[in-house]
């Protein structure tokens, strides 16, 4: 049976006499009354522990601190040994890796050995190709838990028959991904995430735009990370336009990808679009010089609107909507794992939920406000919590 934890839950809102009403929407996410860890002691102290595989193709900051988080969530509730992991480990890194994921998390519950991790700079054939390879080790006995991150590993997983549990983290869930994982019975998705035409449709409902720019990477695989369909979709049934350029964004090239979004942002500042809107990137945005990158759209007056990232705001991008705390995902992605592990993978453990409210962050950039000559109303700016004031550029 497959199992779709629902994390994230955009409700709409009514639109009453001002913006910020539209900007108090909430997030729901499904907790117990108390803490599952904190009623307890793992009761798998004193068993073998369970060797987990790590897989991600491309792994993005976010990501990579939002597992951080989970491994020190684990650690804080005894499900793997105390240590002092560092706010984002790099799971590229074998070395890395190893110092402060395998030998720092030896015994308890939960080991994380680095010949088990399947980690790659958006290179999905690679992963791929090491399916085989997971299913020898599986069937060896080499591996008793998977932790897949982001969309492509979910992917690949979904379309495999493995033998035993593997827990999905960080996905967009696409209706693909949860075609695919439907009847696989050990397959669980940790749903964390909003969809990116929830995002379109507020900005389109909040300030009206009547034509979007957006970007797709020439590899459609990729598309699952953007909701492309989904957005596509959207804008038929609003009927508002989609000026689509396609780039190798998702690559491990990361000058390529760079010069890339670069080129699509100067074609797409010779359209007649309102707003851009930009979804994940792979390795195409250069916070440190994001005002250099955006200057074709912003010279020519098209505010850029960011999905998910406080960041991309503070470097230069007009406004976006994020989760204000990454540690709370990671404590109910924990959560789940340690039901699982302490049920010894009783799925029915994580059936039955209640809800926790969490509000969303809006932030805004004046001085990009100021560029493209958007005055925000006063209703906007009582309802945004980020204000920056400064754009990057080297």
């Amino acid at each position: 049976m497959f199992y779709k934890v629902k994390v994230h839950n955009i409700l709409p809102c009514s639109f009453i006499n001002s913006f910020k009403l539209l900007l108090v929407f909430t997030l729901c996410f499904c907790f117990t009354s108390e803490s599952f860890a904190s009623q307890k002691i793992p009761s798998c102290q004193n068993n073998p522990p369970l060797k987990v595989a790590v897989m991600a193709a491309g792994l993005q900051k976010n990501s990579l601190t939002f597992f951080s988080q989970i491994l020190k969530k684990l650690g804080d509730d005894g499900f793997v040994a105390e240590n002092n992991i560092s706010k984002t480990v790099d799971l590229r890194n074998k070395s890395s890796y190893r110092k402060y994921v395998t030998d720092a998390l030896k015994g308890k519950c939960l080991e994380f050995p680095s010949e088990l991790s399947f980690v790659y700079n958006w290179e999905p054939t690679v992963l791929k190709d090491t399916i085989e390879s997971l299913s020898s080790k599986i069937s060896n006995k080499e591996i008793d838990l998977i932790f897949a991150l982001g969309d492509i590993a979910t992917k690949y997983l979904a379309e495999d028959d493995i033998d035993i549990p593997a827990i999905c983290f960080d996905t967009n869930s696409t209706d693909m991904l949860k075609s695919l994982a439907k009847g696989k019975k050990n397959i669980v998705i940790v749903d964390d995430s909003r969809n990116i035409k929830d995002d379109i449709s507020l900005f389109h409902t909040m300030f009206g735009y009547t034509g979007f720019g957006f970007f797709r990477d020439k590899n459609h695989l990729y598309d699952m990370y953007n909701a492309y369909s989904d957005v596509m979709l959207f804008a038929k049934e609003k009927n508002f336009q989609i000026k689509v350029c396609e780039g190798s964004f998702f690559v491990p090239d990361v000058q390529l990808a760079r010069e890339e979004f670069v080129r699509c942002t100067t074609e797409l500042s010779k359209e007649s679009i309102t707003a851009v809107f930009l979804p994940e990137l792979g390795n195409a945005v250069d916070l440190a010089n994001f005002y250099t990158q955006l200057r074709p759209l912003l010279t020519k007056k098209i505010p850029v609107l960011s999905y998910d990232s406080k960041a991309q705001v503070e470097a230069g991008s007009l406004l976006s909507v994020y989760d204000p705390n990454e540690y709370t995902r990671a404590t109910y992605a924990a959560d789940v794992i340690e039901r699982l592990v302490s049920t010894n993978f009783d799925y029915s453990s994580i059936a039955d939920k209640k809800h926790l409210s969490v509000p969303l962050s809006f932030g805004v950039n004046l001085k990009t406000a100021s560029l493209v000559q958007w005055r925000p109303s006063f209703d906007v700016l009582v309802a945004v919590d980020d204000i920056f004031h400064t754009i990057k550029s080297k």
